[in-house]
């Protein structure tokens, strides 16, 4: 029996919110969490192997006959086997045993004859010899890990999902938009220093107290909430945050990761020099003790219209955050970009294809790209639909290697309907510079899904940063280098420095 229908745009969404709120991640300019900062890494991780290969930094391999990938295992070992999969199936396709040598270290070599364009998971099981350990710090053998790695990934093969009235859907929603009053309301201002600022990052927005301060650009910022008229006949409720004083400032909107929770001030972001703007997509509050479930978000969804599913007065929602920040008087309306994480990476790609106004846009960890094909690996492993809990037994499990193309589409309500909403079909139309990230080994937003937005952007200046051994998480080095990459593509700092 089936589950209820849980999609890309729903559960996992949820599933991202689960890592990051049990993990406690620092989430900078790519989540930004309203919650304290901690230290632990999203899973999965296998802290007692690591991989590399001689032959790539970031494990992603354009030729050669044969990909070597090495895994050094951090206990005593006898040997370690390996199965390859097409990235998030679980039936293998190959399996063998490495090539152990002196030091605990194994060679894989993986013939790339007959392997389609995409992303592969190596799956390993180390030998150490404990059999039905007693001792705790034992229990967990054998050890297992995994290696994602990609191949010839800019020819892999995507099904062009795009309605033919893709533009002419969102050309309407946006004409019904502008009908629409602003009215801005702004709160009391509130001034943080440095110290405040640290604090507030370590307390209140899951981030340690100064990890880039070569990019402060200003060290005295100013905050207050700020609500505007959403597209549903509600409001849009954010916190704003900007550097002290008057001035033409550029603009960042933050977009937020999924589910329903508080949003934090973006203390950090106007440190650097921004007017920067954190909206609660949901019509909700920024400052709740409780967040209610919408309908529609989780379950409860309507397909047909297209117009009808939840996430059309989301983008909405964030179509309006920049109408907002272009109507104020310290805002550069020329310089204005987007950025966001998951969910908020899935965001920032729509409104940049929607929003010619966006200078640049730094989209991390992408949520719920290539929807076909997210649903053909769940028909791999034996699930009608992405997200299902139960198996269908009507489903023979595979190991898709009979699919060297693009994955089947969906001709039904719900098919039709995510077309308008996947976000590599808003791809084609962003022309401003783009950044992005992927963690290989991420379960919730896997590299198969990022790279199809990727792939199709219509932006002569991009680039992705493909990070190895990392899942659904955040990177302080990805950041540092992001503000500066900002600076660089928008010039959104050059004047600001005080």
């Amino acid at each position: 029996m089936k589950t209820s229908w849980r999609t890309y745009f729903g559960m996992l969404a949820a599933v991202g919110m689960i890592f990051q709120l049990s993990t406690e991640k620092g989430t900078a300019m790519n989540l930004n969490l309203a919650m304290p900062w901690g230290d632990a890494c999203s899973p999965p991780q296998t802290p007692y192997l690591s991989f590399h290969s001689p032959q790539s930094d970031n494990l992603l391999f354009a030729t050669g006959d044969t990909i070597e990938l090495q895994c050094q295992a951090g206990l005593r070992s006898l040997g370690l086997r390996w199965t390859l999969h097409r990235n998030m199936a679980l039936k293998p396709f190959r399996e063998g045993t490495a090539e152990a040598l002196p030091a605990n270290r194994f060679v894989i070599r993986l013939d790339t004859a007959g392997l389609p364009p995409g992303f592969y998971d190596l799956k390993v099981e180390l030998d150490t010899g404990v059999v039905n350990a007693a001792k705790e710090r034992l229990a967990k053998r054998p050890v297992r890990g995994v290696c994602t790695f990609g191949w010839k990934v800019d020819q892999m093969a995507v099904a062009d999902t795009r309605p033919a009235d893709f533009s002419k859907f969102w050309d309407e929603a946006k004409a019904r938009l502008a009908g629409i009053p602003l009215d801005p309301k702004e709160g009391p201002m509130e001034s943080f220093g440095p110290q405040a600022i640290n604090d507030y990052n370590v307390s209140s927005a899951s981030l340690p107290p100064d990890y880039d301060p070569k990019g402060h650009r200003a060290e005295q910022v100013e905050s207050c909430k700020v609500d505007f008229a959403g597209p549903d006949g509600g409001r849009v409720f954010g916190w704003l945050a900007k550097p002290a004083g008057p001035g033409k400032f550029p603009a960042m909107l933050i977009l937020p990761g999924a589910g329903f929770a508080a949003r934090p001030r973006p203390l950090e972001h106007a440190r650097h020099g921004y007017v920067a703007l954190d909206i609660q997509i949901h019509g909700q509050e920024v400052d709740l003790k409780e967040y209610p479930r919408l309908p529609g978000y989780y379950d409860e969804f309507k397909f047909d219209p297209p117009s009808a599913y939840y996430f059309y007065n989301v983008h909405l929602r964030c179509l309006q955050a920049v109408n907002y920040l272009a109507s104020r008087p310290d805002v550069d309306a020329s310089r204005i970009v987007v950025v966001g994480g998951s969910q908020g990476g899935r965001l920032g790609v729509v409104v940049a294809g929607l929003d010619p106004r966006i200078k640049a846009v730094v989209s991390c960890i992408a949520n719920s790209p290539n929807h076909p094909h997210l649903r053909w690996v769940a028909r791999c492993n034996g699930f009608a639909e992405p997200g299902d809990q139960k198996p269908d037994l009507s489903i023979t499990p595979t190991d898709g290697m009979e699919l060297a193309g693009p994955p089947p589409v969906r001709d039904d309500p719900a098919g039709r309907s995510f077309a308008y909403y996947d976000p590599m079909n808003y791809a084609p139309d962003i022309r401003c510079p783009v950044l992005m990230n992927a963690g290989l080994l991420d379960p919730v937003s896997p590299p198969v899904s990022v790279w199809a937005i990727y792939n199709r952007l219509g932006s002569s200046v991009k680039e992705i940063v493909a990070i190895d051994g990392h899942g659904h998480d955040w990177s302080a080095e990805f950041d540092r280098r992001a503000w500066r990459w900002l600076d660089r593509v928008s010039n959104a700092g050059s004047d600001l420095k005080q």
